[in-house]
């Protein structure tokens, strides 16, 4: 009798290890992405946008291609739309920044139904 409430003793501890870190885990998973603090000042310009330069096209040099993200399968159901777009256009910013880029143009928003995702091409541009 002795050994089976050793037993159930060690597989309750067990099980609560396995639930604190599973909790934890959903915890950090909530999180939306946050902009970085040294980024520079990065113009988004979505697809639908008109006279997108009152002073007539800047010289831009195209450098690539960017995707944005933010939301998983495992959490979205507990972040608003808003904090997930929000989280997508930080990571836009993020990277954006990383490559030295100050506009993005943003082809469409993909739509998943477990995240937001943006598609977007980055340039330098003299403004």
């Amino acid at each position: 009798m002795a050994e089976m409430v050793d037993n159930f003793q060690s597989m309750r501890v067990w099980l609560k290890t396995i639930l604190v870190f599973v909790a934890a885990v959903f915890v950090v998973s909530c999180a939306v992405i946050q902009p970085e603090p040294d980024n520079k000042p990065v113009r988004m310009i979505f697809y639908n946008e008109i006279n997108i330069f009152s002073k007539g096209v800047p010289e831009c040099q195209y450098l690539g291609t960017i995707v944005s993200s933010d939301g998983h399968w495992y959490n979205y159901l507990f972040i608003s739309n808003t904090n997930l777009t929000l989280g997508a256009i930080n990571d836009m910013h993020n990277k954006a920044s990383s490559i030295g880029a100050n506009i993005i143009y943003i082809n469409d928003n993909i739509d998943f139904t477990t995240s937001v995702t943006l598609l977007g091409q980055a340039y330098d541009c003299k403004l």
